[in-house]
Formats: structure tokens, C-alpha cells, sequence
């Protein structure tokens, strides 16, 4: 399985590193002899910088607000139990079965009513709307674990529900919280089709990606083999670094230890 996994990873970093033509070879190069950064150099040649600061911008913003507002989202829901908890929360993680192909009309034409249609504005929101609910479902499934016995005691001494919920339940959901952003800045720094379809001058970095795949008719795999390189690196980076966050994270999602 990781065999599997990992086969078009190390494609991906052999063709970013071959000649045209031992990528166009009858026979698989499965190393380059010698090995070339003609097309490392040219991606950072043509790159669209203002498309790379563009998606850093986004996906800072969108997942910051994801992270703000989904704890509070879940703890009201953890903690204040309804009649109708159980189907808001379907409801809530139901958002993210859809397809994005079934949304995107939809999100197509609110962004169109309102003047948001290929601004950065406008794809913030779309991806708050996306990732808010998977960071309120990650969150949720932790909070449920905690015992409220200290947030009883700090309230008895005093506290109020906020202030019970800022002191003791946030920084004891700490690696949850990592998780959760860790994830949704992957899936956001990775995501395409929305992009790709509510912006059209002002692209982001996979948009720009995907431009690289030919020139005029002709097809340019080394390229966009090292622009899929460099877009990979950042979240790869991340995810080496807060591997520990993101696992305990993930554990307490699913409710392993």
C-alpha cells in the first residue's frame, strides 16, 4: 500500500528532473542519467508570483477564520444539547459529502449576485464555507471526550461559560485545534476546481499549475511536473514538521489514544 501511495510521488520528482526527451522515451527512465533543473528553473522563470502570494493570502485567512469560529461552533454543540443537535450536525458535516462539482453552480451565481465573482474576497468565503464545517467536526468529536468536571469547578469558582470554555477547554484541545488546521490548510492550499472555475484573471497557484502542462500543442510534462513539485513542498513541509500535532489530533477524532 504505500508502495502504491508513494509510486506517483516519486514520478512526479523523476519527470521534474529529466530531459524532454527520456520524459518522451519509449522505454520508462526510471532515473535521470544526468539529471537536469532546466525545468525547476523554468517554472520559477514563468512563475506568476502575484498567483502564489494570492493563494498564500487565501488560504491564511480562510483557514484562520476556520479555526476561530469552528471551536466555539463545536463546544456550543458539545455542551448545549438540543432536541435537533444530532441532525444540525449531520447537516454540518453533510456539506462536506457534496461533491464540489454539485456546489459550484450555486457558489458560481451567489458570487456573481453579489460583485465577488474572481476576487480573493469572494474565494475566502467559499473556502471558510468548506473547511468551517470539517474543522467544527474534528473539534466536536474531541470535545465530546473531555470530562466537564473542570469546567464545572472553574465555574464554580467563578467563571463564567466563556471564560470556563477560553482557560480550560481550549488549551486542553490544543493538538485537536493543530489538527484541524494543519488538514484544512492541505486541502485548502491543494484545492483546485473552485478556484479553477470562480476566478479567471486572478488565479491562484494550482490554477497556475495546471497552465503549465503545455505550451501552445505541445505538451510540456517536465514542467508541470516541477510546478507540481513546488506546490507540493509547502504542505509536505507542514505536515513533516506538526506530524506530531496532526496525529494526535487525528487519534482524538476518531477516539484512539
Amino acid at each position: 500500500m504505500l508502495l502504491i501511495w508513494i509510486g506517483p510521488l516519486y514520478w512526479l520528482v523523476n519527470t521534474a528532473f529529466k530531459y524532454k526527451a527520456q520524459i518522451q522515451s519509449y522505454e520508462p527512465v526510471w532515473l535521470p542519467q544526468p539529471p537536469t533543473m532546466e525545468n525547476v528553473v523554468w517554472i520559477f522563470k514563468n512563475l506568476d508570483r502575484s498567483a502564489l502570494w494570492r493563494s498564500v493570502t487565501v488560504v491564511a485567512i480562510s483557514v484562520g477564520f476556520a479555526v476561530l469560529l469552528g471551536p466555539p461552533m463545536a463546544y456550543a454543540l458539545s455542551r448545549f444539547r438540543q432536541k435537533m443537535n444530532r441532525q444540525l450536525e449531520f447537516w454540518i458535516i453533510s456539506t462536506r459529502m457534496m461533491p464540489p462539482a454539485a456546489l459550484i453552480m450555486p457558489y458560481y451565481f451567489l458570487l456573481l449576485r453579489v460583485h465577488l465573482l474572481n476576487t480573493e474576497i469572494g474565494l475566502i468565503l467559499l473556502y471558510i464555507a468548506v473547511n468551517l464545517p470539517l474543522t467544527c467536526w474534528i473539534m466536536l468529536a474531541y470535545l465530546r471526550s473531555l470530562p466537564e468536571d473542570s469546567e464545572e469547578a472553574a465555574r464554580i469558582d467563578g467563571c463564567s461559560r466563556w471564560g470556563a470554555f477560553w482557560y480550560v477547554v481550549l488549551p486542553a484541545t490544543r493538538s485537536s485545534v493543530a489538527a484541524a488546521a494543519l488538514l484544512v490548510t492541505i486541502l485548502t492550499w491543494n484545492e483546485f476546481f473552485i478556484a479553477f472555475v470562480v476566478t479567471s484573471s486572478r488565479i491562484t497557484f494550482p490554477v497556475q499549475v495546471a497552465g503549465f502542462l503545455a505550451t501552445g500543442m505541445n505538451p510540456e510534462y517536465g514542467h508541470m511536473a516541477a510546478a507540481g513539485l513546488v506546490l507540493s513542498l509547502p504542505t509536505i513541509l507542514l505536515a513533516l514538521i506538526f506530524h506530531r500535532s496532526l496525529i494526535s489530533g487525528l487519534r482524538a477524532f476518531v477516539g484512539t489514544k
